[in-house]
């Protein structure tokens, strides 16, 4: 379906998970749940970045079902959530808590890739007492709050096209990096858009940086620093956001064991590299369990 596929893509992507809804601050949030109600084990939940949606975790989360239960977050104006006037850090901090809360999760993992990150740490930091660890995936930490202008709106009319072939041609990774898993590609387009009576378009809210409002928050830096639950961090050996300086403050603030540096991977750390990430990510949310639970299959 996706060109030369691994079988180990085939299997993950066919463990489906189910699909939840909660209203968050007025709007509908999406979650993806892999484990059911009855699950007792303890909670592991994803966090997507910029431009992206829960599904580009389907690929990822099923390694984790045997010691976890799962769950994949469509962050307001991303996937199938939905859209809002206005978005903050603040705000999508909230959905990921009452998503935990929704699904029954108690002291979760708490994963982010990216601007995933950024909320992540975040969430972690505006409720001190209720994550068990929390696992940044290349998402810079800067010691001073970013500078950067606000985008402007983008053009009020919708992108549609006529067939899936054609708007999956139009799907680009956010920043720009190469991939050689074309596949990976494939199926993270397909579910970045959705049919309509008009055509096909991308789910996203185009607008939802230039709807961004600023954090009244600490920076990056001092956050990591103050958050008490378990911490680490897996960046790309080739990531643009991870030259000496940033590695440096990964040093300041991880424990030596607790950063892992994923060779030939980018940004986009699990498209280039997911098996080993999987692995690295295994290992991480292992040694974070009590010290009686089992070690992973890798």
């Amino acid at each position: 379906m996706y060109g030369n596929v691994p079988s180990w893509f085939d299997q993950y992507i066919s463990n489906t998970a189910s699909n939840h809804f909660v209203q968050v601050h007025d709007c509908k949030i999406h979650y993806q749940v892999w484990g059911s109600d009855h699950d007792k084990n303890p909670g592991l939940m994803l966090v997507h970045g910029n431009g992206a949606h829960a599904h580009w975790w389907d690929f990822i989360a099923p390694a984790f079902t045997p010691d976890f239960r799962v769950i994949a977050i469509d962050l307001s104006g991303s996937g199938d959530s939905g859209h809002r006037e206005s978005y903050s850090a603040e705000i999508f901090s909230d959905e990921i808590f009452e998503v935990c809360n929704d699904a029954g999760l108690i002291a979760p993992t708490l994963v982010g890739h990216s601007f995933g990150g950024t909320i992540a740490r975040t969430c972690a930091y505006l409720h001190p007492n209720d994550f068990g660890a929390l696992i940044l995936i290349d998402s810079a930490i800067p010691k001073r709050q970013s500078k950067r202008p606000i985008p402007r709106m983008p053009r009020s009319e919708t992108r549609h096209y006529n067939t899936l072939t054609e708007a999956k041609r139009r799907f680009r990774l956010r920043p720009p990096q190469p991939c050689e898993h074309q596949y990976i590609i494939d199926y993270i387009a397909k579910h970045s858009v959705k049919k309509t009576n008009e055509g096909y378009r991308f789910k996203l809210d185009q607008a939802l940086f230039a709807k961004m409002k600023p954090m009244n928050l600490p920076d990056a830096f001092s956050m990591i620093q103050s958050i008490s639950c378990p911490k680490a961090t897996i960046y790309g050996e080739l990531s643009r956001f991870f030259g000496n300086d940033a590695v440096q403050n990964l040093e300041q603030l991880f424990a030596a064991r607790d950063i892992i540096r994923i060779a030939h991977a980018h940004h986009h750390v699990f498209l280039d590299q997911p098996e080993v990430f999987t692995q690295a990510l295994l290992l991480l949310t292992h040694s974070f369990l009590p010290t009686d639970s089992p070690t992973p299959s890798l």
